[in-house]
């Protein structure tokens, strides 16, 4: 229809698929344009694929995506940040469900976003992003090391973190994404200001075919840095740098009645030993790089936020980009981190709302993936400004969809 834009959350468990239909009107000759954008492709490692890359998720949504487009090419596509469950989708259809060239011909990418810090040479450019880069690398093998060895009652808690945030996978992963389109790559960031000659640091207009929608990135920053948390000091009964009081000196609770014993205590020892809180650390610091975009269309504003956490929010906020929207892809799978609180909250979903036209929140998630998730006092504060809806709604469905009328 000319007149709808839809929104489709493709059900790939724990992870982000979303295929955005724009009717877009040439503002010269009034001719309608239906243009697609994709944001991201992955889906969170299983038991039944420790590694990710799940053909029984992957598959039916390139299908569908396929028979969708009936030959035309998706106009912009969206890598919002380099997490497996964000990124793996294309390269693992390209080499294992259409192969050999298939995958580019069936399903064509004019144009793509990749988060700023995906450029090849971006860490030359900004010494400060690559020094904590780094480090936070060093610290992933640290860790990952560190399970391996110690045994599965400790690794088993952390197979999910350490697949998705797994330098080397990714990197494959992102390699390939940079080839997939065919006129142009960009690595977008919030423009920042102008230098001397008056051109904006980035600029949107080009890196897409749009005519009429209107898209407008929020986030992230152009220099990372700043998106790096501190680590705790580790504790693995070996030499570490900065380490701090050995785990075995500290006095452990007690298990809560009706837990296992020997698994309270391994998660006991794990948090006391560091590693907890520094995978959150890598985490979250990869997450707090997405892309996060407004879309205008018909005065319609739809914010897609990646899987940016407060500290992303904390910058537009304080850049001050963050403004009253229709519609919100949640942060992070509804995760507590994803969803700002209080006044960052009230800037994109005002109690009162500043028009009559409906407000709308969707999640993409799963159950029994990530601690926390589903997130009751998020949902719950979502529902009191708008519609919710979940993948999880009808786990069994393919996708879910919003539309809006133009």
């Amino acid at each position: 229809m000319t007149d709808t834009l839809t929104v489709r959350f493709y059900n790939v468990r724990f992870g982000d698929a979303i295929l955005i239909t724009v009717p877009d009107r040439n503002p010269k000759t009034k001719k309608v344009t239906k243009r697609r954008i994709l944001i991201d492709f992955g889906n969170a490692p299983t038991v039944a694929s420790p590694e990710g890359g799940d053909d029984s998720v992957f598959k039916p949504v390139v299908d569908d995506l396929i028979q969708e487009l009936g030959g035309k090419p998706i106009d912009l596509y969206v890598m919002t940040h380099e997490h497996l469950d964000h990124v793996q989708g294309l390269p693992h259809a390209d080499k294992k469900t259409h192969p050999n060239g298939e995958l580019a011909t069936k399903l064509p990418i004019d144009y793509a976003w990749l988060t700023g810090s995906a450029r090849e040479d971006y860490y030359e450019d900004h010494p400060d992003a690559k020094k904590k880069k780094l480090a936070f690398i060093e610290m992933y093998e640290k860790i990952e090391r560190h399970l391996k060895l110690a045994g599965e009652d400790q690794l088993a808690p952390f197979r999910r973190f350490l697949a998705i945030n797994n330098p080397a996978s990714t990197k494959q992963c992102v390699e390939f994404l940079r080839t997939v389109a065919r006129k142009k790559t960009s690595y977008v960031h919030r423009s920042v200001g102008k230098p001397a000659d008056g051109t904006p640091l980035f600029k949107v207009k080009g890196t897409h075919p749009f005519k009429e929608a209107r898209l407008e990135i929020w986030a992230p920053e152009e220099d990372t840095s700043d998106y790096y948390g501190k680590f705790q000091p580790l504790s693995l009964g070996e030499a570490a740098s900065g380490a701090g009081v050995a785990a075995e000196t500290a006095v452990p609770p007690l298990p809560p009645p009706g837990v296992d014993a020997g698994a309270f205590y391994n998660l006991v020892d794990t948090r006391l030993s560091g590693i907890g809180d520094n995978m959150l650390a890598i985490d979250q610091a990869e997450n707090n790089t997405s892309v996060v975009f407004l879309l205008e269309w018909r005065k319609w504003r739809l914010l897609f936020a990646g899987d940016a956490e407060i500290r992303s929010w904390q910058t537009m906020n304080r850049e001050g980009v963050l403004k009253p929207v229709h519609f919100l892809k949640v942060s992070h799978h509804g995760s507590h981190n994803g969803t700002p609180e209080d006044d960052l909250f009230e800037a994109i979903l005002p109690k009162k709302a500043p028009d009559k036209r409906k407000r709308t929140a969707c999640i993409s998630t799963w159950m029994d993936t990530y601690p926390g998730i589903p997130h009751a006092a998020t949902n719950k504060r979502l529902k009191s400004r708008c519609d919710f809806h979940t993948t999880l709604d009808d786990p069994d469905e393919p996708f879910y969809e919003v539309d809006f009328k133009g």
